[in-house]
């Protein structure tokens, strides 16, 4: 029995040791359980795959952690500007109107059909807002109506949101091309705290670079933006704003040169020596020249003029003839000078225009200014007397200064000389500038 047990032992060890041999062999199927391993070499196990799971897991937070901006990254309010929603990425959109004390968001982005002006809005209709205006390349425009019949000083908000909490540069350049009455741009934390303002009076010849200023923010937070009327009259403010993040070296608060801008125009001289006086002798009572020589009317394509057929001292800040349509031309208190205003709804509308009747026969001298002060798509003045064109005075181009004209044209006792601006886009509305100084020669 012993010798049998012997022999069967031995039988088992030999195919031990045979299976063994083959373990870099592919493993072979059986239906044998596999034998557990020791509890020391368990408990061993477990703890190498505790430690790979954690480096596993550290490796997956510090990716998380480095999923911020890196240091010296630029947010600019231009190349980043949002199309698609209002409240959503690092810039956004909102508006006020109590003086930047309280923020509503803006709702509806109109592209308006000349697509030269498109931005957003409070609301479908308003032109209150932040958004980007093909006249003014290279920056963003922040609208203010003073005289909203709804809101007082209502002004659009332009903001940005921190993406991490961390010290970030205020970089801009701002302008004031129209020279409106316009207050400071403000940059205004949620909490209430100033960071940086700057008076915006001056700078009206060209733009300006702000002064780099720190600001630290939480993630999340809201560093509001934006330009207030002084006067209760409409503001359109410029700036291109660039945010820097936890810039690596000091290169960010050197300041660069302000490029050379020509600026086409002269000054006005609204004191000339003339016998008559577009502005001064302004008639409220008839558009027609009954009571003086100048008429106020409208015209399609110049060949006739038809005179307006209402006036009325208007709410914001207009002294104006209206047509039947509501196109309107007349004094206004929001552009310095002595200039009429005369409008047009767009190219193939109505056109305001302004009339000149010869008290009698002889040769006249027509000289003055014409102004383009809100850069809108307009070329042109046309000087046309019994429908022929006698002159083009130039326009579009005198954005800051007027352009001055001085021309001699012979008329018949009782011909009329009519001054009118097209607009050059379809549904785009011009507000053209002229002052018209007249003296027998």
């Amino acid at each position: 029995m012993k010798k049998q047990f012997s022999l069967f032992l031995g039988a088992v060890l030999i195919a031990a040791s045979l299976t063994g041999c083959g373990k870099d062999d592919k493993p072979l199927e059986s239906s044998q359980p596999e034998i557990p391993q020791s509890t020391e070499q368990s408990e061993e196990s477990q703890t190498e795959q505790q430690t790979q799971e954690q480096s596993e897991q550290g490796s997956s937070d510090s990716e998380q952690e480095n999923t911020g901006p890196e240091q010296g990254t630029l947010f600019n309010a231009i190349s980043d500007f949002n199309y698609e929603a209002a409240q959503e990425g690092v810039w956004q959109y909102y508006f006020s109107g109590d003086n930047g004390e309280t923020y509503d968001k803006c709702t509806a982005f109109d592209d308006y059909p000349d697509s030269r002006v498109r931005g957003w809005h409070p609301w479908t209709g308003s032109y209150i807002g932040v958004g980007l205006n093909d006249d003014m390349e290279g920056f963003l425009e922040l609208n203010t109506d003073g005289v909203s019949r709804d809101w007082s000083n209502q002004m659009g908000v332009l903001a940005f949101e921190a993406p991490v909490e961390g010290r970030y540069v205020i970089t801009a350049r701002v302008w004031n091309p129209w020279s409106q009455p316009c207050d400071n741009f403000t940059f205004k934390k949620a909490d209430g705290t100033e960071v940086l303002s700057v008076d915006m009076s001056e700078i009206v010849d060209n733009y300006a670079y702000v002064t780099p200023t720190d600001v630290q923010l939480a993630q999340g937070e809201l560093l509001y933006i934006f330009c207030n009327s002084t006067e209760g009259s409409w503001v359109s403010a410029y700036i291109d704003c660039t945010m820097v993040y936890d810039p690596q070296d000091d290169s960010v608060y050197e300041v660069p040169e302000v490029e050379a801008r020509e600026v086409l125009g002269v000054d006005p001289d609204f004191g000339k020596t003339a016998e008559h006086n577009a502005y001064q002798e302004f008639d409220k009572n008839a558009a027609d020249g009954s009571n003086c020589p100048w008429l106020y009317a409208s015209t399609v394509d110049g060949s006739a003029f038809i005179p307006a057929a209402e006036y009325k001292d208007t709410d914001y800040g207009a002294n104006e003839w209206f047509t039947e349509s509501g196109t309107g031309m007349g004094q206004v208190n929001y552009v310095e000078g002595e200039y009429l205003e005369l409008n047009t709804p767009g190219n193939g509308g109505e056109v305001m225009a302004l009339g000149f009747k010869a008290p009698a026969e002889g040769t006249y001298t027509f000289s003055g200014y014409t102004f383009n002060p809100y850069s809108q798509s307009c070329e042109v003045f046309h000087l046309s007397l019994n429908g022929e064109e006698k002159a083009a005075i130039d326009i579009a181009d005198y954005t800051v200064k007027p352009n001055a004209f001085d021309v001699e044209i012979t008329m018949a006792e009782g011909d009329v000389l009519y001054f009118y601006c097209p607009s050059t886009t379809a549904d785009s509305w011009v507000s053209a500038y002229l002052s018209v100084f007249v003296n027998a020669r």
